[in-house]
């Protein structure tokens, strides 16, 4: 299996890649030169049959990558990519979002859809959300809308070609970007088993699992007391 990873040299990237790297070919795709190097060196150090890379800002378009794939052909995508994760809405100048924009969403759609139109078969994808894709939290709505949006995307390809693959990860923890760590390697353990599971969603970290939960008891709640107020209304107008 060919795996092209987007986002290799970001510290889940490269855990992810090392997690597909046993028995298959690995393309690594990452903003980073030097620990883009380091990923394809852990890559092949766990069984990589070959592993190549490129360099890429997508925030000025996916062409380097899909220059790099030639005519190559991509049995899975990962994206792990996201220029705008950690950043919070105030920290974004009104001139950044188009680049945001564009390394996370609009390159995206054009690589997949060249990848698409060129190869007998569609590749299978995992995307790297968040579960603020759900639920939004104040003050990261340029991050969620953007991973919302991926989903919507992908979830109408699949929608609209038989048999295309898609694992949406949303991750619902907070996992240092600057240095490894066990969360990490235990997101890349946990997206690996998924995909061999064929799921088509996965809800990592026990934060994320409340949080999403609660979001989906609110309608219950207000429900709950919006019906408590008609009956306390009916009863105190029974007393009249």
């Amino acid at each position: 299996m060919r795996v092209l990873v987007l986002g290799a040299s970001s510290v889940v990237g490269k855990a992810l890649a090392e997690a597909f790297a046993p028995g298959n070919s690995l393309v690594l795709a990452g903003r980073d030169p030097g620990r883009l190097a380091a990923a394809e060196d852990a890559c092949r150090r766990a069984g990589a049959v070959d592993a190549a890379r490129v360099s890429a800002d997508l925030s000025s378009g996916a062409r380097p990558v899909i220059e790099a794939v030639g005519g190559l052909q991509i049995d899975l995508l990962i994206d792990a990519a996201s220029a705008a994760s950690g950043m919070r809405d105030t920290e974004i100048e009104p001139s950044r979002l188009p680049g945001l924009v564009a390394a996370d969403f609009l390159s995206k759609v054009e690589l997949l859809e060249h990848l698409l139109a060129a190869q007998r078969a569609a590749p299978a994808v995992i995307l790297v959300s968040s579960v603020l894709a759900v639920v939004q939290s104040p003050g990261r709505s340029a991050y969620s809308s953007l991973k919302r949006l991926s989903e919507l995307y992908l979830q109408r390809v699949r929608e609209s070609r038989a048999g295309f693959r898609l694992l949406v990860v949303r991750v619902g923890t907070v996992i240092d970007t600057e240095k490894g760590s066990d969360k990490a390697r235990k997101l890349a353990g946990a997206v690996s088993r998924a995909y061999a599971g064929d799921r088509k969603v996965l809800l990592f970290g026990l934060e994320g699992r409340l949080f999403v939960g609660l979001f989906y008891l609110q309608p219950l709640v207000f429900r709950a007391v919006a019906h408590l107020q008609r009956t306390l209304r009916g009863v105190r107008a029974g007393r009249r």
